[in-house]
């Protein structure tokens, strides 16, 4: 393991600290002895970080895997976070038109909405 691999898997597990009593406060501290998955620690600080725990994020993961996470397990928790997804969407992304890629990106991932309709 060289330096720099090692630097971030020791800051990702930083990082699932700082992050774990916000959005982990229902699994058991033994449930993470081996660190937190990547899509789980990237989507907790989405949802339950603060700006400079989301600018961490991006130190570790590249924009695209981060994105894929949001898109995917993010914007689907809809509307009761929508502030967060416009946030992240203009800010992180430099999306010009937030509230219509997440309104896209929604009714393409939302399994629900797809099959209701």
């Amino acid at each position: 393991m060289n330096a720099s691999h090692e630097y971030i898997e020791k800051s990702k597990i930083a990082l699932g600290r700082v992050i774990a009593p916000l959005a982990f406060w229902y699994y058991e501290e033994h449930d993470f002895e081996n660190g937190i998955p990547d899509e789980l620690l990237i989507e907790a600080v989405l949802v339950y970080g603060n700006d400079p725990l989301r600018k961490r994020l991006f130190k570790l993961f590249k924009p695209d895997e981060i994105k894929n996470v949001w898109e995917k397990k993010v914007i689907i928790l809809g509307p009761r976070i929508d502030f967060i997804n416009q946030k992240i969407a203009k800010e992180y992304f430099g999306i010009i038109n937030p509230k219509k890629y997440i309104q896209e990106v929604y009714n393409k991932n939302n399994l629900y909405a797809r099959f209701s309709s």
